[in-house]
């Protein structure tokens, strides 16, 4: 699912959770399969770019998701979602503002393909690298992994406070998995998730919280 490059042309195996290779700067691709038939993919930016916005990551007019597309992005303030929808004219977006609107690494999104077939949209940027935190408010959120990596929640040293829940996206059924956290072993009920390179997943946050994490790409 990932390939990547280093600077000065060093490559970087398949699977980043599995590679050794070290560079000071790591610049590679993600590709995200995107559901089609009108369904919903739960999204998080993996790399950081110079440009992290829907226009950016998604495409202008005539490039990236299929026009009638659309990106639904979570507002903690709103307590709810902002549409912006994929045309084939202008700038690509409706409203306009879409193009510019951010999805900076770990920030979520929800996207729907209008059309049947799936579509595999390709994340090109810097993968970060030193000490990493995501802020978190108390309440609603949709996040993801800052950096191409996957595994359990335990192993992406995620751990929000005792109450707090975490929704899992099914792109099949179109529907959310919850899992509790608990303050004994192993952490999570009724099992410890896990998430997948670039996806999206929402957190219920009892307290605020700084996902912190400790991130290089090296010997």
């Amino acid at each position: 699912m990932l390939a990547a490059a280093a600077a000065l042309a060093a490559g970087l195996a398949t699977s980043m959770a599995q590679s050794n290779v070290y560079s000071v700067n790591v610049v590679g691709y993600v590709n995200k399969v995107l559901v089609g038939g009108n369904k919903y993919t739960a999204v998080a930016n993996p790399l950081n770019t110079t440009n992290n916005t829907l226009a950016g990551l998604f495409g202008d007019a005539g490039t990236g998701l299929p026009a009638g597309s659309s990106v639904l992005k979570w507002s903690p303030g709103d307590a709810g979602y902002t549409l912006y929808n994929k045309i084939p004219f202008g700038n690509g977006w409706s409203p306009a503002a879409g193009a510019t609107a951010t999805l900076n690494p770990g920030e979520g999104c929800f996207i729907k393909i209008n059309v049947s077939a799936d579509y595999t949209n390709t994340f090109v940027g810097e993968v970060l690298q030193g000490s990493l935190t995501n802020s978190l408010l108390a309440g609603y959120q949709l996040i993801g992994n800052q950096v191409p990596d996957s595994g359990s929640v335990v192993s992406l040293d995620f751990s929000p406070s005792a109450g707090s829940k975490l929704y899992k996206w099914d792109s099949g059924s179109q529907n959310w998995s919850v899992f509790n956290k608990v303050p004994f072993s192993p952490g999570w009920t009724p099992s410890v998730p896990s998430i997948d390179v670039a996806e999206g997943f929402m957190v219920n946050a009892a307290s605020p919280y700084n996902w912190v994490r400790n991130f290089t790409v090296g010997p």
